[in-house]
């Protein structure tokens, strides 16, 4: 079965722009990428252009996948238009096939996996980074990689570890120190000289989980975090990050002052639940099956 798949409103970045390609190579055959006046079997989009040049073009499975805030790119925060002009609705609301939303969050994407195989994943993948970095010798004491802090929230943590130790700062935000590339490898290569990573989510959405704690437990460090809720709670183990709830003052010092002072009980442990691979197999199987419904039809 050839599926041909075109791209509209997408985003080139070398993480995500051929993810989905990938995904259905692996999982359903091979792949022809074609132009959208193509009428291609699917035709997936973000946020990155007009939501009314959807509507005109012929497809068997229409998917949106979103990446950000919604709340930062309207129209697409209204649902009802969402739900108008797209088959399938993926990203980080939790699955609701009412609403046809699928929960597959943007982090799945920064990882070559499209299936769960027990002994090779994405998990075991993080797991196996975070043991060879968290050895390390660390030469720094903390980090913060980043180009900005609109909300604010890199500012007040930042603020609280500096109390305990000097932060380096290789990005824009707060630079103190040599510029380091751009690819994700360097990011997490220069986190790993370091302790703590300070990687509070841009903003509060609905199950908004990126990337970025993943990949401070890649290099090797003890994320101090902060977001809508706790990250991925059937995934990430609580013990392995610090919470920092930027919203209350005298919880935020004690949370900052508890993990510099007892690191080793954050070190501890595995970084995954028990549980953590059949979520992740869900993610998979549910995007999955819900395209197949289409492409069958």
């Amino acid at each position: 079965m050839k599926v041909t798949i075109a791209y509209i409103n997408f985003w080139k970045d070398s993480n995500n722009d051929n993810y989905f390609t990938r995904f259905i190579q692996e999982n359903i055959g091979p792949v022809q990428i074609v132009n959208p006046s193509k009428n291609p079997d699917m035709l997936i989009s973000s946020v990155f252009g007009n939501i009314n040049s959807i509507c005109n073009i012929s497809s068997k499975c229409k998917i949106f996948f979103y990446g950000e805030n919604l709340n930062r790119y309207p129209p697409y925060n209204n649902d009802k238009l969402l739900y108008k002009t797209f088959d399938l609705i993926v990203g980080f609301k939790n699955t609701d096939l009412s609403k046809k939303q699928i929960r597959f969050p943007l982090w799945l994407v920064y990882y070559p996996y499209y299936q769960y195989n027990e002994k090779d994943n994405i998990l075991t993948h993080i797991q196996k980074k975070y043991t060879e970095n968290i050895t390390k010798q660390k030469s720094i004491f903390g980090t913060v990689i980043s180009r900005h802090d609109r909300g604010g929230q890199r500012t007040l943590i930042c603020d609280q570890l500096s109390k305990y130790g000097h932060i380096e700062a290789p990005g824009v935000f707060r630079k103190n120190t040599q510029s380091i590339g751009n690819t994700p490898n360097d990011k997490i290569d220069y986190m790993s000289c370091g302790l703590y990573n300070v990687c509070p989510e841009n903003s509060c959405y609905e199950g908004y989980f990126t990337e970025k704690i993943f990949q401070a437990f890649e290099g090797g460090t003890i994320p101090l975090y902060w977001s809508i809720g706790f990250p991925e709670p059937e995934i990430v183990n609580k013990n392995k990050y610090c919470f920092c709830n930027i919203n209350k003052k005298e919880e935020l010092e004690k949370a900052v002052h508890d993990v510099c002072t007892n690191s080793n009980k954050y070190i501890e442990g595995d970084l995954f639940t028990k549980n953590a691979g059949k979520q992740i197999q869900l993610f998979y199987s549910s995007l999955l099956d819900n395209i197949l419904i289409y492409l069958k039809d």
